[in-house]
């Protein structure tokens, strides 16, 4: 448990989410993250030198790669700091934050950016030397697509391990499509009066389209619209699953960002003092061999323990749900209220960046919680491997 790890409140930023091959398709992702964290800079009135150290999580390769981190952190106007960089595919961000609390914790550092980001479209492409291939020939990986196809240790797809938690919950059809149509619902609540809840958080980010032309783009792209017609006349994925077109997330092209730092500096650089935010607790787990839907359930009781927090005493809970078994399996283990669990959205509806994924998903916790007074929130979500990652934070 972590008790001298704060964000300061407004101390985090988040872009639109486009859907791939949609308006950041050619935009280099770690480029477009620094110029947002530079924006979010002059909105709160503060410069990169203010950090100690960086966080940078990203899953999928940009030109220099080899680069990251301190090129990052140069980009972002500071180029006297570096740190790690982080990948868990879509827990990325979860884990970030986790090592930047610790690093707080520890303290090896007072003041931290964590910048995520990632760029599923026009993913990379490699070739592997293979010398006993005939006549040398090589092997090739499509770094997403391959991916997004098949899990080596689970020997399935993704799709294919949330069947499977699906078939061992005993998942309907009926509860499969009524969880996409809820979770589109309150999705929308957030575009309500003019978007006024993504607008706490959202930057909005230019984008070059033509060598004349630049375009901003305010807000998620590539939204789907959900109703109950619509889902009724999808088809399964296969012939045995409750699961449709419909009842799973999209790859997307985003970043976002957040300041982990000290108790004493998280009130110096928030927005309101009378708010107080804690990172309380970490926790991971690892679901059986081609079950990865399942996961968030005991990385979520494993940081509830840490935090010594039950169920019960949630305020509101977000989590990346790239299947809609994810949520429903959630409920059914954790007996998670639906009246506080994933208002305002989440990446079923808004599509999964992989990096910066579940930090949007955290600013929106945060935001939901100072919205009710304070209380204890719950970030969890699945990743590659059958794994999973959840946060504990307190806002008061």
């Amino acid at each position: 448990m972590f008790d001298k790890a704060h964000v300061p409140y407004k101390g985090y930023w988040s872009s639109p989410f486009c859907r791939w091959q949609g308006q950041f398709q050619n935009e280099d992702s770690m480029k477009l993250a620094a110029h947002l964290a530079r924006r979010f800079f002059e909105l709160r009135g503060v410069t990169a030198e203010i950090f100690d150290g960086i966080v940078f999580g990203a899953t999928i390769p940009q030109r220099w790669w080899f680069y990251n981190s301190p090129h990052f952190a140069t980009l972002i106007g500071n180029p006297d700091i570096s740190g790690p960089c982080i990948a868990h595919a879509c827990a990325t961000s979860t884990t970030s934050v986790n090592y930047a609390a610790q690093c707080i914790q520890m303290g090896t550092n007072s003041n931290i950016l964590v910048g995520t980001c990632d760029r599923t479209s026009n993913c990379p492409n490699i070739i592997w030397p293979n010398p006993a291939g005939p006549g040398g020939k090589p092997e090739y990986e499509s770094w997403m697509m391959d991916g997004f196809g098949w899990d080596p240790t689970a020997e399935t797809s993704p799709t294919g391990t949330a069947n499977n938690v699906a078939k061992k919950y005993g998942v309907t059809r009926e509860e499969s499509d009524a969880m996409a149509l809820s979770r589109y619902q309150k999705y929308t609540d957030a575009l309500a009066n003019d978007r006024e809840f993504q607008k706490r958080y959202m930057i909005p980010a230019e984008v070059k389209v033509s060598k004349k032309k630049t375009i901003m783009v305010e807000e998620d792209e590539g939204i789907m619209p959900c109703t109950e017609e619509g889902l009724a006349k999808l088809k399964p994925v296969s012939e045995d699953s409750p699961l449709t077109f419909g009842a799973q997330t999209h790859p997307a092209d985003g970043n976002a960002g957040m300041i982990v730092t000290t108790r004493e500096k998280a009130n110096e650089l928030s927005a309101d003092k009378a708010v107080n935010i804690q990172i309380l607790s970490y926790g991971f787990a690892r679901a059986e061999k081609g079950h990865m839907a399942e996961a968030p359930s005991p990385a979520a009781r494993n940081a509830m323990e840490r935090a010594n927090v039950k169920v019960s005493d949630l305020s509101a809970v977000k989590t990346h749900n790239p299947f809609t078994v994810n949520d429903i399996v959630m409920r059914k283990i954790l007996g998670v209220d639906e009246k506080i669990f994933n208002n305002y959205g989440s990446s079923i509806v808004y599509g999964h960046p992989q990096g910066p994924t579940t930090m949007r998903l955290l600013v929106e916790l945060i935001e939901e919680l100072v919205e009710k007074g304070g209380g204890y929130g719950l970030l969890g979500g699945c990743a590659a491997g059958d794994s999973g990652a959840s946060l504990v934070i307190k806002v008061n």
